[in-house]
């Protein structure tokens, strides 16, 4: 996480939503392919967004992602 990103506490906070989020979302749904590598970068707005919203992003991001990923399997 870039250190433009708010103070320490921030970019933590930041890291620890997301990192919840997708643990969330990957013990409820099989969306989340493991044989790759995902990088995703974290906005100041993830840290005054309720965890809710934040964990609807991250999961429509995992269907936009697998959707892609069925496209170019199919080609």
């Amino acid at each position: 996480m870039k250190k433009n990103i708010g103070n320490a506490v921030t970019r933590n906070k930041i890291k620890r939503k997301l990192k919840y989020a997708i643990q969330k979302i990957s013990t409820k749904k099989r969306i989340i392919d493991l044989n790759y590598t995902y990088v995703i970068f974290g906005k100041n707005n993830v840290y005054k967004d309720k965890f809710s919203l934040v964990l609807n992003e991250v999961n429509e991001m995992f269907k936009k992602i697998n959707k892609w990923e069925a496209k170019h399997e199919a080609n």
